[in-house]
């Protein structure tokens, strides 16, 4: 068998071989999809209220189910972005299993939205008649409640979904954060008491120390109480985030 034969051969197996990774990639993309897309037979619990509906892989009382639903519907609604139509599912997975199965890179987050492939939202275990998040540590106190969560996670849907997903990706992260946070508060914002704690360097107003939301809320909240912003204004301006502070800091005289 001379060279060229054999360097032939080799390089057809090669292309069989990463043929077949390619294929199991897109096979295993395709499965995942499907999965986001429609994980209602991994989910025993479910109750509806309205345009939302809340799954969970472990019971619970679905009266407190409905009023935790018409609480995460007070705070979506009252967002100049909620158009009130469509369904939104939220899912609770407390089997570490469907924590991962549906969080993907994500695992160990609080919350996880794959918009625009789907408008369901997975929150971590809970519970749902405590209104709780459950972390490592315990029960995530207020006002990180399980109503709170699902409302971050489905104003990132409603984000996405008014500017387009490319535009959403190219989003600052004090941006996108922060209005999806401004979102799951209802809007209310207490700017000088979050303004004390921005000043001190307190440790919830450092998103990298708490992992917390509250200096971009604080941020989002600026623009569009003190300074009159429209969301759109907002959501296009671009601004990079220490501008954002340092206008923040002017107004508010340092």
């Amino acid at each position: 068998m001379n060279s060229a034969v054999q360097t032939a051969r080799i390089v057809t197996v090669a292309r069989r071989i990463a043929l077949g990774f390619a294929s199991a990639a897109l096979l295993l993309a395709a499965s995942a999809a499907a999965v986001l897309a429609y994980p209602q037979p991994l989910f025993s619990y479910h109750v509806e209220r309205g345009r939302l509906a809340l799954y969970s892989d472990l019971p619970f009382d679905a009266h407190k189910a409905e009023a935790l639903l018409d609480e995460v519907d007070r705070r979506i609604s009252r967002s100049a972005l909620d158009r009130g139509d469509g369904v939104h599912r939220i899912f609770v997975a407390n089997a570490a299993w469907r924590a991962r199965l549906t969080f993907l890179w994500t695992y160990g987050a609080g919350g996880v939205n794959f918009s625009p492939l789907t408008r369901n939202v997975f929150i971590r275990r809970s519970d749902v008649d405590a209104n709780r998040v459950i972390s490592s540590l315990g029960p995530v106190p207020p006002p990180r409640t399980l109503a709170y969560f699902a409302a971050h996670e489905i104003g990132h849907s409603l984000i996405a979904e008014h500017i387009g997903a490319v535009a959403n990706w190219q989003l600052p992260v004090w941006v996108r954060e922060g209005l999806a946070d401004y979102i799951a508060f209802g809007g209310d914002v207490d700017i000088p008491a979050l303004m004390r704690q921005f000043r001190a360097g307190e440790r919830d107003l450092d998103p990298k120390r708490s992992g917390l939301y509250a200096r971009y809320r604080l941020l989002v909240a600026h623009f569009l109480h003190s300074e009159g912003w429209t969301i759109d204004r907002l959501l296009t301006s671009g601004m990079p985030q220490s501008e954002a502070e340092m206008r923040l800091l002017a107004f508010q005289g340092n």
